[in-house]
């Protein structure tokens, strides 16, 4: 009896060459994929969290200015920094363009309570207080 060799065909050197490029180019381009969302999310978590840094720096702001004295409020260094009198006491905020944040007045003291601005600037009249941000960095 003779043996049929034909059931134990394997692979051929080139269809093994095809096969691991079809391979090689699928992981290159599923990492990339996964690279790019891992990017996209690194980009989408700090601009959240600048979002809510400067919220809560908005929230501080207003209500200490709402306490502010009548006629105490006023501008200075070119709209860098906003003066009050609260409670007899000095108040302040300012922008501190080489650390890039914004910084209250306590105690005395300067001390930074929102990080990761580009630019501050104040403006007020008797009717309404402006204040306009730039957040910094890569889409935030």
């Amino acid at each position: 009896m003779m043996s049929d060799q034909r059931g134990q065909r394997g692979f051929t050197l080139v269809e093994m060459i095809i096969a691991m490029t079809i391979f090689a180019f699928l992981f290159t381009v599923i990492s990339y994929i996964q690279a790019r969302g891992a990017a996209s999310y690194a980009v989408t978590s700090q601009r959240v969290e600048v979002e809510e840094s400067l919220r809560i720096a908005l929230n501080k702001m207003s209500s200490e200015l709402k306490e502010a004295e009548a006629g105490s409020i006023s501008i200075t260094n070119n709209g860098q920094q906003i003066n009050f009198v609260r409670n007899a006491e000095l108040g302040a905020f300012r922008y501190d363009a080489l650390d890039q944040e914004l910084e209250t007045y306590v105690n005395g003291a300067w001390l930074p309570f929102a990080s990761k601005i580009a630019g501050v600037s104040f403006s007020y009249d008797p009717i309404c207080i402006l204040l306009t941000l730039l957040s910094r960095g890569k889409g935030v």
